[in-house]
């Protein structure tokens, strides 16, 4: 008895009458919209480059139209007059932030600010940093022309800076702003509880060196008496950079003794008590 034979029907999961594409119509597609894709990225990086370079521009450039050239160039001869810091200070300065004296304001626009944008960074001390951004604060007070001109706008330190860096350096920048800031810490230090900071510079041991800038960068409010256990944790960081990390660190045990500033910037003097090293 013969079998009959039945024809194999193919089966597919598309609805009948369907027809299948060809592959190499998708693909086609395919290439097509990853063309597209790789014309909007690069567009839009593109875009991105153009918006930064016109911001930075107007930054860097704002200060021709309240700045004349002439004045401007009157106000960098006071920078340039400020001393040189002693080698001294500058070896234990450079130990704890090496990208201070020689970064110039578009290092630290685009690597500090960069880094801070992009990383989330928070920590800018060891950060590219020009000294030509805080030259305004400083200089506005001591000279009345730069003070009487209308600076709007919340970028006035680094519009300035820019200007004073084309017509100074970075270099005297950092000298200017350090002297007026040691200058001013000796207006109001108790001379009883910090004597070594009315010393010339060149003669501060590398411990008062160390001391002295703790209270620079942190505006006195770290310091020996106030906050001794800070003040251990940050002079324990220096010694090491300057690769001394066994040295004995003096402070107060009592944290409430000693000196401190009020709002009005005025010292206020207790009597100290004895001095013990606090190891952490």
């Amino acid at each position: 008895m013969s079998q009959k034979k039945f024809p194999l029907l193919s089966f597919s999961p598309k609805a009948p009458g369907t027809p299948v594409q060809d592959p190499a119509v998708r693909f086609k597609q395919l290439r097509k919209f990853l063309r597209l894709l790789k014309y909007f990225i690069i567009s839009s990086v593109i875009l991105t480059l153009m918006e930064i370079g016109v911001a930075y521009w107007l930054i860097s450039s704002r200060w021709y139209l309240l700045v004349p050239k002439e004045q401007m160039t009157e106000f960098a001869k006071e920078i340039d007059a400020a001393p040189p810091m002693p080698a001294n200070f500058m070896r234990i300065y450079e130990a704890r932030f090496p990208n201070h004296y020689h970064t110039t304001l578009a290092q630290q626009v685009f690597i500090n600010y960069g880094e801070r944008y992009v990383l989330r960074i928070h920590d800018i001390d060891t950060k590219a940093h020009c000294f030509c951004d805080l030259v305004y604060d400083f200089q506005r007070m001591e000279n009345p022309a730069l003070d009487s001109i209308t600076w709007d706008g919340r970028l006035q330190d680094l519009e300035y800076g820019f200007g004073m860096e084309k017509y100074s350096s970075p270099e005297k920048c950092f000298d200017y702003v350090m002297n007026h800031k040691i200058a001013r810490l000796r207006t109001w230090a108790d001379r009883g509880l910090f004597g070594f900071i009315y010393k010339p510079i060149e003669q501060f041991t590398d411990d008062e060196l160390v001391e002295i800038i703790i209270m620079l960068k942190s505006k006195s409010n770290i310091n020996r008496y106030d906050t001794p256990e800070l003040f251990a944790r940050e002079f324990r960081e220096y010694q090491e950079k300057l690769g001394r990390p066994e040295t004995l660190i003096p402070v107060l045990t009592d944290s409430l003794r000693g000196f401190s500033v009020d709002s009005l910037g005025n010292a206020r003097v207790e009597a100290p008590t004895d001095s013990v090293a606090l190891d952490l």
